[in-house]
C-alpha cells in the first residue's frame, strides 16, 4: 500500500492489517488526519489490510484545518461543561475560520470572565493530550447514552439520523455525538484563543431555544495565533459599518428595519460612479439595459418555482384589490417574460439583459451584518437568450466579464466553484448535464482551477460561483 505525505514523499507499506495510520507515519504532530481511498478517516483508523491508498494531510490542506478547528470545537465543549456542568451542549462545527459551539444556559450569558476561565481550562485539556476515541454504537444506544447524561440536543439530532449505527468520540470524561473526523489527542492543538461569544437559535430557528455561541482560533504555531490577531485588530480598523459611519456613507435606522439600507450622499455618489461604470462596460458588451417591477402576482412565483423551493427566504404575500402580491426576491422572471412579450427568430440570439435590480429576501436578523448581509439589496444582474450551440461561447464571455470587473475593484485572490445540482431542483435530467457540462467547458477553456461544489447549485440550475478574498485575506 502507498502512503502519500503533505510534502509530496511517498511511503510504500506493507503487513498493514490492524495498524493504525499514526504508526505507519514518521513521527511528526504535523500530520493530523487522513483519507483511505477517498475517505476521511482519524489518523487512528485501523486497517484492514486491503486497502490500496492513504493521503495524510497537514495543517496547510483544506482536511487539515477543519479536522484542526473541529478538535478544538470539542475542546471548548468539555472546558465548558467541566467548568459549568448544567450547560448542555449543541453542536460545533469547524468553519471558514476556527470554530464556534453552541450552549444552552438557560438564558443566561456568558461573561468576559468565563469566557477567561473556559480559555484558561481548553489551554489545559490541550496541556493533558488527551487521546480521542471513536466509538461505534447502535442509535437507541447512543440515545440512552446521552439521555443518562441530560443532554437533550444531542437526543433530539439522534432521532432524526436514520442509519442503524452512529459515531460517537471521547476525549477523558467528556463525550460527544460526532462523525468525525479527528485529531488523534488534544494535545495536537498548540495555540489557541477565544474570540467572541454572541446568542444564537437553536438550528437557526426564532422560535427555538435562544444560545450562546462561542467563537474560538486554533493554530499549530503561537506566531500564526498572533498573525492572525493582527488581522483581526487591522480588520476591526477597516470595518466598513465602522468606516460607513465615520465616512457619513450609509446608516441603518430601526426605524426602517434591520438590513435595510439609508444611502447618504456620500455613498450614493460613490455608488452612482460604480454604476455609471458598470452600465458603460455592460452596454460595450452587447448587453441591453432593462427596468423590472419590485412586486408580481402570486402566479408569477409558482410558475418560476420559487414559491415551492424558495419561500422561506421571501417575504409574506400581500393583498391588493383581492390579488395577492411578493415583493421580488429575484429578477429573472421579470427578464424572462420581456424576452416571452414578442416573437424571436434565432437570428435574434444572443439577447442579453442586464438590470441593476433591486431585490429583497427575508434573512433572520441573527445574520444580518452592515452591507454584507442585508435584506434590500440592489444586484448586478443579468440573463442571457441564447441557442444550446452558443451556451458555452456565452458562458466564457459571461466568467471573463466577471472576473474583469472584480479585479478592476483589486480582488485578485479569488476561488472557483462549479455548483452542481441540488435535491430540490426544476428541470430535466438532461437540461441539467448540458448545463454543468458547459459551466465545466467554460472554465477549463480560460485556463482557471476550479473545484466541484456538490449540490450547491441552485434550484434551477448550476453554477459558477466565484469566490474573492478582501485585503486581509478574508
Amino acid at each position: 500500500m502507498r502512503i502519500f505525505l503533505p510534502d509530496g514523499k511517498v511511503l510504500e507499506v506493507e503487513n498493514i492489517k490492524g495498524k493504525r495510520i499514526l504508526d505507519l507515519l514518521p513521527q511528526s504532530r504535523e500530520y493530523l488526519v487522513a483519507k483511505v481511498d477517498g475517505k476521511p478517516v482519524d489518523l487512528t483508523y485501523i486497517l484492514e489490510g486491503n486497502e490500496e491508498k492513504v493521503e495524510v494531510f497537514d495543517f496547510k490542506s483544506d482536511l487539515g484545518r477543519e479536522t484542526y478547528w473541529h478538535t478544538s470545537a470539542h475542546i471548548l465543549a468539555q472546558a465548558v461543561k467541566e467548568l459549568f456542568p448544567d450547560v448542555k451542549i449543541t453542536i460545533g462545527p469547524a468553519i471558514e475560520n476556527g470554530f464556534y459551539y453552541d450552549f444552552d444556559l438557560g438564558g443566561k450569558t456568558f461573561t468576559p470572565e468565563d469566557l477567561k476561565k473556559i480559555e484558561e481550562r481548553m489551554r489545559e485539556i490541550i496541556k493533558r493530550d488527551l487521546p480521542l476515541k471513536r466509538e461505534i454504537l447502535k442509535k437507541d444506544e447512543a440515545i440512552k447514552l446521552f439521555k443518562n447524561i441530560g443532554e437533550d440536543y444531542k437526543i433530539e439530532i439522534l432521532e432524526e439520523i436514520p442509519d442503524e449505527y452512529v459515531s460517537v468520540y471521547r476525549q477523558g470524561d467528556f463525550v460527544d455525538l460526532c462523525r468525525g473526523p479527528h485529531l488523534p489527542s488534544t494535545g495536537y492543538v498548540r495555540a489557541i484563543k477565544i474570540l467572541s461569544s454572541s446568542s444564537s437559535y437553536w438550528r437557526g430557528d426564532e422560535t427555538r431555544e435562544v444560545l450562546q455561541r462561542v467563537y474560538g482560533i486554533s493554530f499549530p504555531d503561537k506566531s500564526q495565533l498572533k498573525e492572525y490577531m493582527k488581522k483581526l485588530e487591522e480588520a476591526k480598523a477597516r470595518d466598513h459599518r465602522k468606516l460607513g459611519r465615520e465616512l457619513d456613507l450609509f446608516s441603518i435606522n430601526e426605524d426602517v428595519g434591520p438590513g435595510l439600507i439609508l444611502w447618504h450622499p456620500k455613498g450614493a455618489t460613490i455608488r452612482m460612479i460604480i454604476e455609471d461604470f458598470w452600465r458603460k462596460e455592460h452596454i460595450k458588451r452587447g448587453y441591453q439595459p432593462v427596468y423590472t417591477p419590485h412586486v408580481g402576482r402570486t402566479k408569477l412565483w409558482e410558475i418560476s418555482g420559487h414559491l415551492e423551493y424558495y419561500k422561506e427566504n421571501m417575504y409574506p404575500s400581500m393583498k391588493l384589490e383581492n390579488v395577492e402580491y411578493y415583493i421580488k426576491p429575484m429578477n429573472c422572471p421579470f427578464h424572462i417574460l420581456i424576452y416571452k412579450s414578442r416573437g424571436r427568430s434565432y437570428r435574434d440570439l444572443p439577447i442579453r439583459y442586464a438590470e441593476m435590480g433591486t431585490v429583497y429576501r427575508y434573512e433572520r436578523s441573527g445574520v444580518l451584518h452592515g452591507l454584507l448581509r442585508v435584506r434590500g439589496f440592489t444586484q448586478d444582474d443579468a440573463h442571457i437568450f441564447c441557442t444550446p450551440e452558443q451556451v458555452e461561447d456565452e458562458i466564457v464571455k459571461v466568467l471573463d466579464f466577471t472576473l474583469f470587473i472584480l479585479k478592476s475593484f483589486g480582488f485578485k485572490d479569488f476561488n472557483i466553484y462549479v455548483s452542481t445540482r441540488p435535491e430540490d431542483s426544476v428541470g430535466s435530467p438532461e437540461m441539467w448535464e448540458l448545463a454543468t457540462k458547459s459551466l465545466i467547458k467554460a472554465v477549463e477553456k480560460l485556463n482557471l482551477k476550479y473545484s466541484i461544489d456538490e449540490g450547491g447549485g441552485a434550484f434551477y440550475g448550476p453554477k459558477i460561483d466565484v469566490k474573492i478574498k478582501d485585503a486581509l485575506g478574508r
